[in-house]
């Protein structure tokens, strides 16, 4: 019989077994004093359970550093040349979601023969384009525009009569910088007879890996700032049952942008010959109509326009 002075040992024993029995039920086993033990008593499990619940603690710390630097990498790396991406509020997107750009990035950055400086004017102006474009591609409402001032904004092309900001969305970009003064019998393209959706699936057909755009030089900073540009993308693509040759087709164009104070677009003037690219674009045989209809059109992918940069 015990002793009342071995009370407190048996139940501090007891503790010591609850404790260590944390991670193996078994030894809860009222039975277990039955059992004859290896080393004369149950196993103590203090600090193997001590080691593995810092090192689950250390995972799991890194684990979450690790989720957290790839959403902020993940974020970085969307909106890496288009800050206004991260202040996405209530903007009505033209296809219910902002859109990514991970493909025409990778192709400016394969392809970009400058590489200017974190902060210089260059590399300001060229993000602001970018910025500009695709606001004009991909949202739906001037209110929920960052880039230019809706009241004041003009875009100019070659000399022609300026488009407002609603002229200019509601073609979209492509009918907007291709719009011609040629006799229609010369016309590579006819943006008259082109929609917004179906310029952006032309030429996301023919370019399906985006059509990048850089700055060359920049020769005023603002308010006026004149600059040099080149526009490229790979050919991959049927185009006006024209079909690919896998080339690169490319322009390079002049511009000039008004800005305010707060660095919105008031007015963009550029300077280009559509006949540069064109020349890529239909330099591809003729395709029959059939061939047109199932050239592999990936409009539905709808990932980014070719013109967003």
């Amino acid at each position: 019989m015990a002793s009342s002075a071995d009370t407190p040992l048996e139940g501090g024993l007891s503790s010591l077994r609850l404790a260590a029995d944390k991670y193996r039920s078994i030894l809860n086993d009222e039975k277990t004093g039955d059992i004859r033990w290896r080393y004369g008593g149950p196993p103590i499990f203090d600090t193997v359970n001590k080691l593995f619940e810092e090192e689950r603690t250390h995972r799991q710390t890194r684990l979450t550093l690790c989720t957290s630097k790839a959403n902020m990498a993940t974020r970085e790396e969307k909106d890496k040349y288009r800050s206004v991406l991260n202040d996405v509020g209530e903007v009505q997107w033209r296809y219910d979601h902002p859109p990514a750009f991970d493909l025409v990035n990778q192709l400016f950055e394969e392809g970009q023969t400058k590489l200017w400086p974190e902060g210089s004017l260059e590399e300001t102006v060229q993000n602001a384009i970018k910025s500009w474009e695709m606001e004009f591609s991909h949202k739906i409402r001037l209110q929920d525009f960052k880039t230019i001032n809706p009241d004041k904004f003009k875009l100019f092309v070659n000399g022609r009569e300026g488009l407002s900001a609603e002229e200019t969305l509601s073609l979209g970009s492509y009918n907007a910088l291709l719009k011609t003064s040629l006799p229609e019998e010369f016309q590579y393209y006819k943006p008259e007879e082109e929609s917004f959706e179906s310029s952006h699936d032309a030429f996301r057909s023919a370019l399906p890996r985006g059509f990048a755009w850089e700055i060359l030089s920049v020769y005023s900073g603002p308010p006026v700032i004149a600059f040099k540009f080149r526009h490229w993308g790979y050919f991959e693509g049927n185009f006006k049952g024209h079909a690919p040759t896998g080339e690169m087709v490319q322009f390079l164009g002049l511009g000039v942008l008004k800005v305010d104070e707060s660095l919105r677009v008031e007015e963009i003037e550029i300077y280009y010959d559509p006949g540069e690219l064109f020349g890529g674009l239909l330099k591809g045989p003729p395709i029959s109509e059939t061939k047109t209809t199932d050239s592999g059109d990936n409009t539905a992918a709808r990932q980014s326009c070719p013109f967003t940069h």
